[in-house]
């Protein structure tokens, strides 16, 4: 097991102001992709692109249009199922409030001053975003880069898209109008080689893009999409988990789409399982549609109930995973749009709920670089929005909200309480038939709070099949969290797949890659927090993503510490040349692996003791002063704590 960042700090580490996507910053992200996941992402995207251009060969021989504008929505032909073409379509200041954006910003209440800087967004859409508009001027030019390679026409502004980009990103010249990330940059393109270009910018370090179209259930009065699509793990979303997996700090935010009152036969319920292509992968972030939430202005707290939109399309996944993730306000949206450089206009969907909670999460991604000098992966920044977001509809995660809606301002506090041990943010390589075991102490004034998540290898494509309940999980993680003063373990929610409909449920979740456990008490007990894995891991281990809140303070005394009953550490601080005496009970009697990582996730110190009883010491001699992480390993399981050397 490797901590590959430990995040969990006891002291603040800042770097000032920050300078977001640096080039040593980018560096450093691509450092982490993986060339051999890229060439099997990019060999899979050029086998769907070869279809779509037969597809486009076919449409042409029998006089039917690959790409076509009408009442205002664009569409481009995708391929052919049984001989009838289908097709895919385009699917703010309110907007911040409901997401809590404009707390983040500068003069808002958290005094951050927040807006994007030096953050970059991309955009892929009908069409390509206005970029001379007025919201995105700038005494140079513009902050919207236009990516595609391909000679460009003015004809390709689209309205869409400059909506959707202004919902990212727009200055507030209208201050109506003003975006989730005011100042970023927007790299925008159209949607003809999405597949390509994403592993592009993905190979240049981008974060978060934003993908608000898709293939709808039902257009213009009849059904558009296959019955066994909707819900179905395929080889769309077999495809965007592999980029997952290839570019690991790179998040996809996708609209879940607008079907939510189309109906069909032969789905999982009536009035659900409308998700269709990349809307069924397991590690983007899909997004519904919520209606304004009424916030009050200075806790931050939902005044009232919020509502999804009727048109909002519904989940689940055919296996029961939890989609759409999370919720964002997509209702009655005002943003720019292409009809000149000073027009504007007001468009509901989860097309605008996407660029919602995407522009939101960029400041939350800068905030997390600027306080820790690096970026999260994405699978820590979607456990930390799940991990985060107002519970609405359903107790726990139901098919129409999910986890419920982006709340950027408890994100960034869990964030500050991090650094003060009130929080932990993890992400912890988990290898073959490791464990990872830690202990905290419950804060009574709050709920406990843990949240797991990682990017799940790819599954098999199910295409064809309808209503397949065989999971498309790969690597089945377990979180459990045990309250050790009555010794009772508390398991994770998951939905009920023969009622989709009914308020999940908490038991062993064997389909979702996002696993959370609420404990609802105003207890102090010690809690112990454990993720171990089922079978065999792919690729021999899994690194994933834990959140925690709602603990006490434990920072660094000079106390031994307990890491168990069986395991305790001291001193702490080690001062001097000390050693690090680790004293294990008598009711370990075993090999015993002791490491040491810094705070890059370097392994420092490594020692192995066998079969041993007693006391254990390892030499700090060596070592620089400052914050190191323990890790003790016996038994199969894996302990640690922070130790200061001064």
């Amino acid at each position: 097991m490797k901590l590959n960042r430990l995040l969990s700090l006891g002291f603040v580490l800042t770097s000032g102001l920050a300078l977001s996507q640096t080039a040593s910053e980018v560096k450093q992200i691509q450092k982490q992709n993986q060339p051999i996941k890229i060439e099997l992402a990019q060999e899979l995207a050029n086998n769907l692109e070869a279809k779509r251009n037969e597809a486009r060969k076919k449409a042409e021989s029998f006089g039917i249009s690959i790409d076509r504008i009408e009442n205002n929505k664009r569409y481009n032909l995708v391929g052919f199922e049984n001989g009838k073409p289908i097709y895919r379509t385009t699917h703010n200041l309110d907007a911040a409030k409901s997401t809590r954006a404009n707390f983040l910003w500068q003069g808002g209440s958290l005094g951050l001053n927040l807006e994007g800087q030096n953050m970059t967004i991309g955009i892929w859409d009908g069409g390509r975003v206005r970029k001379d508009h007025q919201e995105f001027a700038t005494a140079s030019g513009s902050r919207v880069v236009l990516g595609d390679a391909t000679p460009f026409n003015q004809d390709e502004f689209d309205s869409h898209g400059t909506h959707v980009g202004g919902t990212m990103a727009a200055a507030g010249t209208n201050p109506n109008a003003k975006g989730m990330a005011p100042q970023a940059t927007l790299v925008s393109y159209n949607w003809t080689s999405d597949l390509s270009e994403v592993d592009t910018e993905a190979q240049n370090g981008l974060l978060i893009s934003n993908h608000s179209y898709g293939i709808p259930v039902n257009d213009g009065g009849s059904q558009n999409a296959p019955t066994w699509m909707m819900g179905c793990y395929d080889t769309q979303a077999r495809l965007w988990d592999l980029k997952a997996n290839a570019y690991p700090y790179y998040l996809m935010v996708v609209s879940a789409g607008n079907d939510g009152q189309s109906s069909y036969q032969g789905g999982l319920r009536a009035g659900y399982d409308k998700l269709t292509g990349e809307k069924n992968a397991k590690n983007n972030l899909v997004v519904g549609n919520a209606q304004d939430a009424s916030v009050d202005p200075s806790s931050g707290e939902l005044l009232f109930p919020v509502f999804i939109n009727s048109g909002s399309s519904q989940g689940p996944s055919d296996d029961g995973r939890i989609k759409p993730d999370v919720v964002g306000n997509g209702t009655q949206v005002f943003s720019p749009v292409d009809a000149s450089t000073a027009s504007y206009a007001t468009f509901s969907g989860t097309s605008m709920a996407a660029p919602n909670v995407a522009g939101t999460l960029t400041l939350v991604q800068q905030y997390y670089n600027q306080e820790k000098t690096n970026f999260m992966l994405s699978s820590s920044l979607r456990a930390l929005a799940i991990h985060t977001a107002d519970d609405l509809g359903n107790t726990g995660p139901d098919a129409r909200y999910g986890w419920g809606l982006v709340n950027a301002k408890k994100a960034i506090e869990v964030i500050q309480d991090s650094q003060t041990d009130n929080a932990r943010i993890e992400e912890v390589d988990l290898d073959n038939g490791d464990t990872f075991t830690f202990t905290v102490t419950k804060d009574p004034s709050q709920d406990l709070r843990v949240t797991i998540a990682w990017n799940d290898p790819a599954g098999n494509a199910k295409d064809g099949q309808l209503n397949s309940p065989t999971p498309a999980l790969v690597n089945d993680l377990d979180l459990r969290v045990t309250n050790q003063a009555t010794n009772t373990t508390l398991l994770p929610y998951r939905l009920n797949l023969s009622n989709v409909a009914a308020p999940a449920t908490l038991g062993d979740n064997t389909v979702d890659n996002v696993e959370s456990i609420l404990v609802e008490s105003t207890d102090a007990n010690t809690y112990e927090i454990k993720v171990s894995h089922k079978g065999s891991l792919s690729g021999s281990s899994q690194m994933v993503s834990i959140v925690v809140s709602g603990v006490q303070s434990t920072s660094l005394s000079a106390e031994q510490v307990t890491l168990s009953e069986d395991i305790s550490v001291w001193p702490n601080p080690v001062r001097g040349a000390s050693d690090i005496n680790i004293a294990l009970g008598d009711n370990i009697n075993a090999n015993a692996q002791v490491k040491l990582y810094d705070l890059q996730g370097r392994l420092v110190a490594n020692k192995n003791y066998d079969n041993t009883n007693g006391n254990l010491k390892l030499s700090t001699a060596s070592l620089q002063r400052g914050v190191y992480i323990l890790q003790v390993g016996v038994n199969g399981e894996n302990y640690q704590h922070k130790i200061l050397i001064e």
